[in-house]
């Protein structure tokens, strides 16, 4: 085992969550302190947003009552392990990240055995995959995280862990076999497939191990035992390798041993969001894509689900891409991005094939290990094109996401995502609420649905709360989304997705995007203009237009045509005094200016204008009632009497979450 940043403390969770630090295994004695504890390191060496472990910890209790919580209970859990210093449990941008090197963690060392004993297998090492899929059994202490709270990514990853725990049972029987121990393996066989009687995997070993033992009749009668269970149980036939078994054995045919596959191929794509609703077009423009071998950029303000987009792409051609399909989480949005020599290890590490000895020379052994295969990557969270080139030779299909577009210039496949559609909205509060609640006010589920943007993470933490409060009515969660002082307060996780924007902005040393963003909060208009940004920002227009584009690509602005963007109102309502040493009162009344001006000219004309007039009149009657010389008005009512009435414009009404 490896020493760690703790000073050699090591860490469980292959049974009940325990730590050991000089002397035996310990537990953490307070239970919300063991699943933090368990949660970070299901996450080791990656930052947990403050929000998720919010959720997973108090998730029945509104965030203004815990939100002080959190670090009680990170600084309780580090004197618990003697970490008081915080020199692994990390306090980062937007959450806490648990450092635990290679060795260190059970999950860990059991994950690398697993992977050890597939490349074995697949370069016909035989006793060498049985010894490190052995290695790796023995590392379980009973169920897995057994003593902690049944947060969300817990019961997920138990399940997942008890599935690989089973997959991995089934090869190492499977190789006792192969390797010549048939009737020393029955026994064991026996009494798991007792546990698990629908697993055909084991009683396809189990039916080999018979009939290698000289025992046809029982191997004949195993089958029909199975296909017995599965019509009663399921209704269906056995699968067609068991029913070709079963002929084989019938003609007193030798089993042959199964081929090993002709090159390792890991799989570590996370699994799909559960909870996805709309984007069908967009999954399948990602997915052709990718079949034709080609990188796809994926990117869009933050919350706007590109990463679940990606993720459900991948999975949908996974099948064709046989030589290994890989996930890496970059971290483009926080203060500590991946470099790209990190990004190609733990690539090369999949592989078991880094070259530590020259670490010069690892884009090139990406690129040859690359070469010919039909590798797929899912690189999440990009910041620039510089992160990625190295870890895209040519040929590799990828799919990046990212807030702003990578690798244009490169020949990269765009996809920008907007907001859900308000029915995709809708359904995704009715597959966490429930469809009956929420159809017996569908005015008042369009208007939450509004309120949040329909961005999928605001719309989930908001159904979320009101799953946990079955005494709320929807109109009840409207009414609180319809007061901006409660919005964010409501909706926590989007407030510190929002934050993580604008501290990468600080992080950038982006002064003017940071000063724009408090303005135009102040300014609190729902869509602004290049030429609006610049009144504000006292600058050029070319120069307003470039910050706003560095807000786009922070996923704070989303870009529409003829320089114009739009300014969600839960940005305005975050972006609020982010910057106190501004003069907004005096930024706002620039813009006013700017448009009397604009207005004047005009009346002056008397003659066209009518288009202009119509798309700004929202904006002119908000102005309006900013203006301090109160010149504005007056040379409004002017301008309306220019046009006839018979041309007059009329303007719709502005949706709730203008």
């Amino acid at each position: 085992m490896a020493t760690s940043a703790f000073g050699g403390i090591r860490f469980r969770l292959l049974g009940p969550v325990e730590f050991r630090a000089g002397g035996g295994w310990r537990s953490i004695g307070s239970t919300k302190q063991r699943t933090l504890l368990a949660i970070l390191l299901l996450h080791a060496n990656r930052v947990v947003p403050v929000a998720q472990l919010h959720a997973e910890l108090w998730g029945d209790r509104p965030y203004a009552r815990v939100k002080n919580l959190l670090a009680g209970c990170v600084w309780r859990l580090r004197a618990a392990l003697g970490e008081e210093a915080g020199r692994a449990l990390v306090t980062r941008p937007g959450g806490y990240q648990l450092s635990v090197p290679p060795g260190a963690l059970d999950l860990l060392e059991y994950q690398r055995l697993v992977d050890l004993g597939r490349v074995r297998r697949a370069a016909d090492d035989l006793p060498g995959a049985l010894e490190a899929f052995t290695a790796a059994v023995e590392l379980w202490r009973g169920e897995p995280l057994a003593d902690v709270s049944f947060t969300q990514s817990v019961m997920a990853e138990r399940a997942r862990l008890e599935e690989s725990r089973l997959t991995v049972e089934e090869m190492r029987l499977g190789l006792r076999i192969e390797l010549g121990e048939p009737e020393e393996v029955l026994p064991e066989l026996k009494l798991i497939i007792s546990q698990h009687p629908l697993r055909e995997r084991l009683h396809e070993h189990l039916m080999v191990a018979l009939y290698r033992s000289g025992q046809q009749a029982d191997a004949l009668g195993a089958y029909r035992d199975l296909r017995r269970l599965l019509i009663d149980e399921l209704g269906v036939e056995p699968s067609k390798p068991l029913r070709d078994l079963q002929r084989r054995i019938l003609a007193d045919d030798v089993v042959p041993r199964s081929a090993p596959p002709s090159a390792p191929a890991p799989d570590l794509l996370p699994a799909c969001d559960p909870v996805f609703q709309g984007r069908e077009n967009e999954v399948a423009a990602v997915a052709a894509a990718l079949v034709d071998g080609s990188v796809c950029a994926v990117h869009g303000m933050a919350g706007v689900g590109k990463s679940a987009v990606a993720l459900r792409a991948a999975h949908a051609v996974a099948d064709q891409f046989p030589d290994g399909r890989l996930y890496l989480d970059l971290r483009g949005s926080t203060d500590s991005p991946v470099q790209p020599a990190e990004a190609l290890t733990a690539l090369l590490s999949a592989f078991h094939a880094v070259d530590d000895s020259d670490p010069t020379r690892l884009a090139a052994q990406w690129a040859a290990l690359v070469a010919g295969r039909r590798i797929l990557l899912v690189l999440d969270d990009v910041r620039d094109t510089h992160q990625v080139k190295p870890l895209l030779p040519p040929g590799c299909a990828a799919v990046l996401t990212g807030r702003a577009a990578v690798g244009a210039a490169d020949g990269y496949r765009q996809l920008r995502l907007g907001r859900l559609p308000v029915t995709a909205a809708v359904g995704l509060l009715r597959r966490v609420v429930g469809a009956e609640r929420v159809d017996a006010e569908p005015e008042r589920a369009a208007a939450v649905v509004a309120w949040c943007e329909c961005l999928p993470p605001a719309v989930r933490v908001a159904a979320g709360r009101l799953a946990a409060r079955p005494e709320w009515t929807v109109a009840d969660l409207a009414d609180r989304l319809a007061d901006p002082g409660q919005r964010l307060e409501v909706l926590t996780g989007v407030r510190d997705l929002l934050g993580s924007c604008v501290r990468r902005l600080r992080a950038d040393g982006d002064r003017t995007a940071v000063t724009a963003l408090a303005l135009l909060a102040e300014l609190d208009l729902p869509v602004v203009t290049a030429s609006t940004v610049a009144a504000l920002l006292d600058t050029t227009e070319g120069a307003a237009r470039c910050t706003a584009e560095r807000l786009v690509d922070a996923g704070l602005l989303e870009p529409l045509a003829h320089n114009r963007y739009r300014v969600a109102a839960l940005v305005r309502l975050h972006g609020a005094g982010t910057d106190p040493e501004t003069d907004p009162a005096a930024a706002v009344q620039r813009v006013v200016d700017r448009y009397r001006e604009q207005v004047r000219e005009l009346t002056t004309r008397r003659s066209g204008g009518l288009s202009w007039y119509r798309e700004h009149r929202g904006t002119l009657s908000a102005l309006a009632l900013r203006d301090r010389s109160d010149t504005l008005p007056a040379a409004l009512d002017r301008l309306r009497w220019t046009f006839t009435p018979r041309t007059r414009p009329t303007v719709p009404a502005q949706p709730p979450y203008r």
